[in-house]
């Protein structure tokens, strides 16, 4: 499913940028890295180099998972995750490290969400509300206390 087709609730574009992209290794192991996503034209990018890790994972097995850079865990700052597929793409977003380069120079990947889940923070009260979405069990929201 494109971005686009997201719940609004979860179609959190302040939330990219800079995010970890989760990926299986051969042996069934995950990797975790940083990458770039970008919105661009309705769907969510991100570019690897085609030598790296990432590329030869993304390769092997199109599953992967994207979540949200958490720089300090006493901000509040919500969380973003997302259960994909990565499907080559084209795409030159402005501003990503891949835009106006040799298309050998990268690897981009539209990630077609099969999942997802917001994670807000409320540290007044001690809670945290996750509001989570599949096709099949639509969209849920928990609130409960934390930690």
């Amino acid at each position: 499913m494109s971005w686009s087709a997201l719940p609004p609730e979860l179609a959190r574009a302040d939330l990219l940028g800079l995010a970890y992209l989760g990926t299986l290794r051969a042996d069934g192991r995950p990797r975790i890295g940083p990458v770039e996503a970008h919105l661009w034209e309705e769907e969510l990018l991100i570019g690897v180099m085609p030598r790296s890790l990432k590329a030869r994972d993304l390769a092997r097995d199109p599953r992967c998972t994207l979540q949200s850079l958490v720089a300090d865990p006493d901000s509040g700052k919500p969380e973003l995750k997302l259960y994909c597929r990565a499907v080559e793409a084209e795409g030159e977003p402005p501003g990503a490290w891949w835009t106006g380069r040799p298309a050998a120079d990268a690897r981009v990947y539209s990630l077609q969400v099969e999942e997802a889940a917001l994670v807000e923070w409320n540290l007044r009260s001690g809670e945290m509300t996750v509001t989570g979405w599949s096709p099949t069990r639509g969209l849920q929201t928990t609130t409960r206390p934390y930690p």
